[in-house]
């Protein structure tokens, strides 16, 4: 993934789950191909955001869907993400209209702000602006 972000990537770790890019307030998730996203396949992913953000450092959650994969939309509300103060809210990537309609589902469960995009760099944008305002 090549992206002009103007931010330097931290580090990048490939999971069973998918890839993550952390940067220094936000992290890339790109989920694998046909994998069912559940609370419990985020047990390998919470060590690392505990590790690069603490308890302190704001940071997002962007999924970039350049891959089709599900979601249990019901899992936001006990989300890992929702007990940690610093986490400010997720992006969404979508690439067709299929996956833009399952966001807008997702959407009405999560309880942090949740916003969909149509490229990578307004994602980024987003993140940089909520961050900051």
């Amino acid at each position: 993934m090549t992206i002009n972000t103007n931010n330097t990537l931290i580090e990048r770790y490939d999971l069973k789950l998918g890839t993550y890019y952390i940067y220094d307030n936000y992290i890339i998730a790109e989920i694998k191909e046909g994998v069912t996203i559940t609370l419990g396949k985020l047990q390998d992913l919470i060590p690392i955001v505990k590790k690069h953000f603490g308890t302190g450092q704001p940071f997002t959650y962007i999924s970039n869907r350049i891959n089709s994969h599900s979601i249990i939309p019901t899992d936001y509300l006990d989300c890992p993400f929702l007990y940690m103060e610093n986490f400010k809210g997720y992006g969404v990537i979508t690439y067709n209209l299929l996956t833009e309609k399952s966001t807008e589902i997702e959407k009405h469960f999560a309880k942090k702000p949740f916003y969909n995009f149509n490229n990578l760099e307004d994602a980024i944008m987003w993140s940089k602006e909520l961050l900051n305002g």
